[in-house]
């Protein structure tokens, strides 16, 4: 399996253990009379998704789609390595300013600064890996019907 498959699978599997261990810890607030703050579970929800989901299927997908020697013969069809590390990073660094910067948004137009910057990293790195995927499924070396 390649590096950055597994890199983003390991994320993955880290922001789904915290995930369960957040869920476990807002129910126990919740039952003894203490309830987080909506936006807690929003995050909560935003950490699962993007944390767990996205990553592991990001990881999945640049381990299984098939490969394009013709428009990637250095990597022997695979993708270029600093794009598919870039599009982890991009992604990983927005999710975690979100996370942090968002519950404190309301009070300081530097945190919402932040948060709209988390927003457009993540967009950015999900925009290189399409890029890479599309390069990958739709290559017309792939594709008879073109």
């Amino acid at each position: 399996m390649p590096y950055v498959s597994r890199l983003f699978i390991k994320t993955g599997i880290v922001y789904l253990i915290a995930t369960f261990i957040a869920g476990a810890a807002l129910l126990s607030l919740g039952a003894f009379g203490h309830p987080a703050p909506f936006i807690v579970g929003i995050e909560h929800g935003h950490a699962g998704f993007v944390g767990w989901l996205v990553n592991t299927v990001i990881g999945v997908a640049y381990w299984l789609l098939p490969a394009n020697r013709a428009r990637f013969p250095q990597t022997q069809g695979r993708y270029p390595e600093t794009i598919a590390r870039s599009s982890f990073y991009l992604l990983n660094v927005g999710l975690l300013l979100r996370l942090f910067g968002e519950p404190f948004m309301e009070a300081s137009g530097i945190v919402r600064t932040v948060v709209v910057a988390s927003a457009l990293l993540q967009v950015a790195g999900i925009a290189a890996f399409a890029w890479i995927a599309w390069q990958r499924v739709f290559a017309p070396s792939l594709r008879p019907d073109i």
